[in-house]
């Protein structure tokens, strides 16, 4: 029997809707303020107006999760223009302290635990 699961079903890592403002930028440019959408210990998604990105570029994300706000960097997967001056970005972390991580997997919801590799 098959099944219609969803993108956001099969991901690696679950993801938490958020509505929050993020802070990104190049990692050697000023930062700009854009809208997350969810995030989770892989990765993040946000909506931002006029940043002009490519995939594969890094970027600097600061982010505030419950009481505290994480600095990470991640390469672009995803860019996807939403009109003239909007676009939705998916980005892949790949430079996170590991105390970052047990941060993220202590405030996602029940039942999220980090993989062996993670701890």
């Amino acid at each position: 029997m098959a099944t219609d699961r969803t993108t956001f079903d099969r991901r690696k890592y679950p993801r938490v809707r958020t509505e929050s403002l993020v802070s990104i930028a190049r990692v050697d440019t000023r930062e700009t303020l854009a809208h997350a959408l969810d995030v989770s210990i892989g990765g993040i998604r946000f909506q931002c107006v006029g940043l002009e990105v490519d995939l594969g570029e890094m970027l600097r994300v600061q982010l505030t999760i419950g009481s505290r706000t994480i600095l990470v960097e991640g390469e672009l997967v995803r860019v996807t223009d939403l009109d003239g001056f909007t676009q939705e970005v998916a980005l892949n972390f790949t430079r996170v302290d590991p105390e970052t991580l047990r941060y993220l997997a202590s405030n996602l919801p029940e039942g999220y635990e980090l993989e062996p590799s993670e701890k």
